[in-house]
């Protein structure tokens, strides 16, 4: 006997190809059957969609026109009647004429007569006789009064000595003349001390003074050298009213000059 070939046949499952002398799947364990080929199918499908089509496109024109037919056998249309167009009337507006408002006439004002003022007689002023324009008082300049004494001349030491510790500083100038019992020579001194002005000085009846080194020495700042600066002018002295004493200068002061005293 001759064997024939095997063919092979696909679950229609799990689509697993399997030998058609097997009637389960050996995949899933579904039932294997012949299936219909392919090509069969596809044919049939198609020729039925077109029987479907044709079918549809021949019956649809008939079923629309039975359709209409029925509808104008059960409600068959009105006429619609044509409106005839109507003139309308166009109305003419009449001129209404405006009353011409009266004109109320106003009463006459009578006039009152205003009083007519009497003038008064101006009385002409008697002219007061001229008399001559007083003179002008000039406040006469008060005289400055002239120092009694002249400036005082300086003659030693010169401008700018500088002395040690250990030497006596003394200060001499001219004499200015003969001083009255209240006038004094008037010697002043400044420094700086501490960085602010200090002053100093004495009254004498002579044209000298030898300056008291216990007193001044020392005194001016480090920073200036320990400069001083003196001059001389001649003063009398009086006594207020409140008992205090008030110097007054009678003469020019003198030239200032300046020592170093470290």
């Amino acid at each position: 006997m001759t064997d024939q070939p095997t063919r092979i046949i696909r679950c229609k499952n799990c689509h697993t190809a399997a030998p058609d002398y097997l009637t389960v799947c050996p995949t899933c364990g579904a039932n294997l059957g012949p299936q219909p080929l392919p090509y069969l199918s596809i044919a049939v499908a198609a020729v039925a969609v077109v029987l479907v089509v044709w079918g549809a496109l021949a019956i649809v024109p008939t079923v629309k026109t039975q359709s209409q037919r029925a509808a104008q056998w059960i409600n068959p249309p009105t006429e619609t009647p044509t409106p005839t167009a109507t003139a309308t009337p166009t109305l003419i507006p009449t001129a209404t004429e405006t009353p011409t408002p009266t004109v109320t006439p106003s009463p006459t004002l009578t006039a009152t007569p205003t009083a007519t003022a009497t003038e008064t007689p101006t009385e002409t002023p008697t002219p007061e006789p001229t008399r001559p324009n007083a003179p002008t008082a000039t406040a006469t300049p008060l005289p400055t009064p002239t120092p009694r004494f002249g400036s005082i001349v300086i003659l030693a030491p010169e401008d700018g000595v500088q002395f040690t510790g250990g030497q006596l500083v003394e200060l001499k100038w001219e004499p200015a003349g003969e001083l009255a019992e209240n006038e004094w020579y008037a010697v002043r001194m400044t420094w700086l001390q501490n960085g602010e002005r200090a002053f100093g000085g004495t009254n004498t009846k002579n044209t000298s003074w030898v300056i008291p080194a216990e007193q001044y020495y020392g005194k001016a700042d480090q920073g200036t050298g320990r400069v001083y600066e003196w001059y001389v002018f001649v003063e009398r002295v009086t006594v207020n009213e409140n008992g205090e004493k008030v110097g007054e200068p009678v003469s020019e002061q003198s030239e200032t000059r300046t020592f170093f005293w470290p």
